[in-house]
């Protein structure tokens, strides 16, 4: 069905798992080492799939969502996917205790939320995932962290060989299946990437990586509130539908925001390795590049396309 594309994108994450299984060499036995947590990280992404076939199909409200959500992400925390500490620019690392378990689950279930609020136009989510995935990949090679690294590629792989199939004009969709199991694997890759040592900047990598999912959750949840309109009630007021009110179709939308994620996640990469402040002057100078580009484009396209 064309809605049902994440069963394809789930099914290329795990394709690499039998054969690191069969083989034996230095990776497959650091896999094999990480086998409960990767138990973990299955069962919850079946349960993220189940429940986006129920909504694909029949529609799922808001709480029977979060009820499954929240079931899964205990399924993680269980399995070791549990943020222990987070970094303090001031001092040592706040340990959180038995806090770990509400941070982690509202991880999890923001991320989760926040990619499939994202899938609001052909191959946007898919590709964000990629450039997200991209750089959780870089920053976990080179710190060493090969188990993560193979998680994140496998990832990466599975979106960009359904992106060509995604994209604008998209033959096939994500639905609610993808989007849901996308989210949930970038906030499990994240967990073990990024919150798993406290250096002076670290609390900030995960903030510009996942920059656009949650600032376009963010804003549109508040400005839900301020209108009054119910929280979860369906609008178009999200990042994606601005842009195209400006007169940008779908692949220009979508290419523009993957832009955006690069620099960001480009920005996170050497925050993470330098824990140098100064990248964030160079990362501003890179977005205000970036917004005044839009600005121009915007400016030379009037009208209003959506297709």
């Amino acid at each position: 069905m064309p809605r049902l594309g994440g069963l394809a994108v789930f099914a290329g994450f795990c394709s690499p798992f039998p054969v690191l299984y069969l083989i034996h060499n230095q990776v497959s036995l650091t896999f094999q080492n990480y086998e409960k947590m990767t138990l973990a990280m299955l069962v919850a992404a079946l349960m993220m799939l189940g429940l986006g076939i129920y909504d694909d199909m029949k529609g799922a409200g808001a709480w029977k969502k979060f009820t499954v959500q929240i079931a899964a992400s205990l399924v993680l925390f269980l399995g070791g996917f549990q943020i222990t500490e987070l970094s303090n620019p001031f001092g040592d690392a706040w340990k959180l205790g038995w806090l770990a378990l509400p941070v982690t689950v509202l991880w999890i279930v923001g991320i989760t939320n926040a990619m499939n609020l994202l899938d609001g136009i052909d191959g946007l989510a898919t590709g964000v995932t990629f450039c997200i995935a991209l750089a959780l990949a870089l920053i976990n090679i080179m710190q060493g962290q090969i188990m993560v690294a193979l998680l994140t590629l496998c990832l990466a792989g599975a979106c960009l060989g359904f992106l060509p199939y995604n994209f604008s004009p998209a033959s096939i969709f994500l639905g609610d299946t993808g989007s849901l199991f996308l989210g949930l694997a970038l906030a499990c890759i994240s967990i073990l990437s990024l919150f798993k040592a406290a250096t002076a900047t670290l609390i900030a990598v995960p903030i510009l990586l996942f920059g656009l999912p949650l600032f376009d959750t963010v804003s549109v949840m508040a400005g839900r509130i301020w209108r009054g309109a119910p929280v979860f009630s369906a609008d178009k007021t999200h990042v994606y539908h601005r842009l195209l009110r400006m007169g940008w179709n779908q692949r220009e939308a979508a290419f523009f925001l993957y832009g955006f994620t690069l620099v960001m996640g480009t920005i996170a990469i050497d925050l993470s390795l330098k824990h140098s402040t100064a990248t964030l002057g160079f990362g501003a100078l890179l977005l205000s590049v970036l917004i005044a580009a839009m600005a121009l484009k915007s400016r030379k396209k009037p009208g209003n396309k959506s297709d």
